[in-house]
């Protein structure tokens, strides 16, 4: 946003304060950032969790699954979640745990695209619809990476291919009544490879398929798994600045949230790194990102908030601050509009 128009913003909200106090405080509701959690075990216990250890419901929390694991979407845990304020936020990802992402047996998009998943698509989105309340759907996310089955680049190198899956995905769970979903496309902070073909842009399915845009990335700091000598320490706005300026680019009337993020403890200082992103999102900086889910697991590295007394102390002071207090009710009014 130029400053023109923050300065615009800036001098309309204090106007409306002094007129009537009510509906600023309205306002800056509806502007609110709004967090998600994603931690170990199933959703109504994230969220009893996320209360417990930091003092804060959050906006949404949000758990995976795999379609070959055959399980039914949990619409009574959704419920649940609802009944306390908390948008339903479900990571759908197409393919087999067991299997490697080349396996000939492994699920790929040309039989995404074939048919072959149509059935379990109509049974998951039947009960996607019995929640009757908004869900958020994140399917086939960080496609620009080679880590998945689903990705292109395992997928003849073609964006095309992705683009063709997600509509055929986002047009049988319509069809089968889901029309009370949010459909989340999301893309990795950075192509592996790095290729033109690999950029995020060529394999975005357009606006009638799009609610969200989503972005998932990570600070992963000093001597990565897949880098054991290397420095990756990265601040907040070097991980998603150029993401997030992409984002704007390619869908600019979506909102933006991060699906996944945290920082590891490894190279630098964590606390710092969350207190500087605080900082940063108190001051206006990136706009049109509403939601921020937090992988709150100590899996690849230390992404727990936990992972150190400082680190703890300020994740819950930036949870608890005022301008995170955003209701799941409010979230999910944000991509209706």
């Amino acid at each position: 946003m130029r400053r023109r128009a923050l300065l615009g913003s800036a001098a309309a909200a204090v106007a409306l304060a002094v007129a009537d106090p009510g509906a600023a405080h309205a306002a800056g509701r509806q502007n609110a950032r709004h967090l998600g959690m994603f931690r170990d075990g199933d959703p109504t216990a994230i969220a009893a969790e996320t209360g417990r250890l930091y003092g804060v419901t959050p906006s949404s929390v949000m758990w995976f699954d795999s379609w070959a694991s055959g399980q039914a979407f949990p619409v009574e845990q959704a419920r649940l979640l609802w009944r306390r304020g908390i948008m339903p936020h479900y990571t759908w990802e197409p393919w087999n745990t067991a299997l490697g992402p080349a396996d000939p047996a492994q699920i790929h998009l040309a039989d995404v695209i074939g048919g072959a998943w149509d059935g379990y698509i109509k049974a998951r989105a039947r009960e996607f619809a019995a929640v009757r309340e908004p869900i958020l759907v994140r399917w086939g996310h960080e496609f620009n990476g080679n880590w998945y089955p689903w990705g292109i680049a395992n997928n003849n190198n073609d964006p095309s291919l992705y683009v063709r899956a997600y509509r055929h995905v986002h047009d049988l769970a319509r069809a089968a009544g889901a029309r009370n979903v949010q459909w989340v496309w999301a893309f990795n902070n950075g192509s592996s490879p790095d290729e033109p073909y690999n950029d995020p842009a060529a394999a975005y399915p357009g606006d009638a398929y799009v609610d969200w845009v989503g972005i998932d990335g990570y600070n992963w700091g000093f001597g990565p798994s897949w880098d054991p000598a290397g420095d990756h320490w990265t601040s907040f706005d070097a991980t998603f600045a150029t993401a997030y300026a992409k984002a704007r680019v390619v869908a600019p009337d979506r909102p933006v949230m991060l699906g996944e993020f945290a920082s590891t403890e490894d190279g630098g200082d964590k606390a710092q790194w969350i207190e500087q992103m605080d900082a940063m999102l108190r001051s206006g900086a990136y706009p049109d990102l509403r939601l921020l889910t937090y992988f709150d697991v100590i899996k690849e590295e230390p992404w727990s908030p936990g992972s150190s007394p400082a680190a703890l102390a300020a994740f819950t002071r930036w949870v608890n601050r005022g301008y995170m207090h955003g209701r799941g009710h409010e979230l999910a009014r944000i991509a209706c509009r």
